[in-house]
């Protein structure tokens, strides 16, 4: 599943994902930034920053992973969020209990 799409990405999402990875090829970040930010094709991406296909793939490959990484963190966040403002809302909702005198 692709978690990230061409043309739909900020700079600063890209960057982000880009700073959890090891790709260190200025020329690979430029063209996989290129891509995900302009939804130029990875051929015309890799072509314009002179680099190979199969380097920007595998760069492309790697960003994607890092994606899903986050991603999946941010289901887990999600989940938690949503489950502590249900247990909230039951809090306020509910009416207060009289205790039971003997």
């Amino acid at each position: 599943m692709n978690h990230l799409l061409p043309g739909f990405e900020s700079q600063e999402r890209v960057a982000l994902l880009l700073s959890l990875t090891r790709i260190s090829s200025p020329e690979v970040i430029a063209a996989l930034t290129l891509h995900y930010t302009s939804a130029l094709p990875a051929e015309r991406a890799a072509a314009s920053h002179g680099i190979e296909l199969s380097n920007f793939m595998r760069g492309q490959k790697k960003l994607e992973q890092i994606a899903a990484t986050v991603e999946a963190i941010k289901a887990i966040d999600w989940a938690k969020l949503q489950l502590t403002h249900l247990q909230s809302s039951a809090l306020l909702t509910s009416p207060l209990q009289p205790k039971q005198v003997a």
